[in-house]
Order: structure tokens, then C-alpha cells, then sequence
């Protein structure tokens, strides 16, 4: 019985952990879906990979947007695609759209089309507005 018993309980971890394991566990590609229900609301900041220079941006639940980069700050709007593409439209520099994937810290996004990466490793979640002071400055 005794043998019976940690067998049951020796199976139950092992069915758990294989459970545990089909969590996504960093560096996955993000989903459409996975883009529309973690990119609205949230204030993120990071560095472009290939200069190392900062940026923040701050995205509400509707989609508006504030972006800043090396001193210049924009409103803008993100819509997510079918395709899994993150596109960010700013005023006088049009669309450019980013395919995203879970990083060890945040995020990772890489244009379509070939150009600089960029790391978001400071995610803060529940933004309801996006204030132009809480940006990096």
C-alpha cells in the first residue's frame, strides 16, 4: 500500500511538471493574439540593441500611444495584424511594423524589413492613460 501510494505520488509530479512544461518559457514568437492581450496597457522601456540607446513607450488599452527616443517625443496609435505584426503610426515618420517575442527580461522587437532591434526590459502593466512625464526623459 505504502508503494502503492508514492507511486501515485511520484506520478502526479511527473504529470505535473510535464503540465508546468507547456507553459511558453521565453523566446517564442508572440502571437496575434498574445500581441493584443499584452502589448495594450502597458508602459515599456528598453534599449535599441544595436546602439544601446534608450527609448520608452506607453500604450493604452485603445491603442494611443506616446513614444520617446533621444529626446523626441510622439503621439501615435499601435494596431496589432492578422499577421502578428505590432504597427506603430507617428506623424511624419508613417508606419513601421515589429514582429515580437518573448525575451528573458520583456520583450524583443525586430522590424519587418530588415533595421535595429529593439529590447523592452521594464514592462509595467495596467496603464490606463499615457502621461508625456512619465516617459524616460
Amino acid at each position: 500500500m505504502q508503494r502503492f501510494l508514492m507511486s501515485f505520488l511520484l506520478g502526479g509530479l511527473v504529470a505535473g511538471g510535464a503540465v508546468a512544461d507547456s507553459k511558453p518559457v521565453g523566446n517564442e514568437p508572440l502571437t496575434a493574439e498574445a500581441m493584443k492581450a499584452e502589448l495594450f496597457g502597458i508602459q515599456m522601456s528598453g534599449i535599441v540593441v544595436q546602439t544601446g540607446q534608450r527609448w520608452s513607450e506607453c500604450i493604452e488599452p485603445g491603442g494611443r500611444t506616446l513614444y520617446e527616443f533621444e529626446g523626441y517625443r510622439s503621439e501615435g496609435l499601435l494596431e496589432v495584424t492578422d499577421k502578428a505584426e505590432a504597427c506603430f503610426t507617428y506623424p511624419g515618420t508613417g508606419t513601421s511594423c515589429f514582429r515580437g517575442q518573448r525575451a528573458p527580461r520583456g520583450y524583443m522587437f525586430r522590424p519587418v524589413g530588415g533595421g535595429a532591434a529593439f529590447h523592452a526590459n521594464k514592462i509595467e502593466r495596467g496603464v490606463k492613460k499615457c502621461i508625456t512625464s512619465d516617459l524616460v526623459g
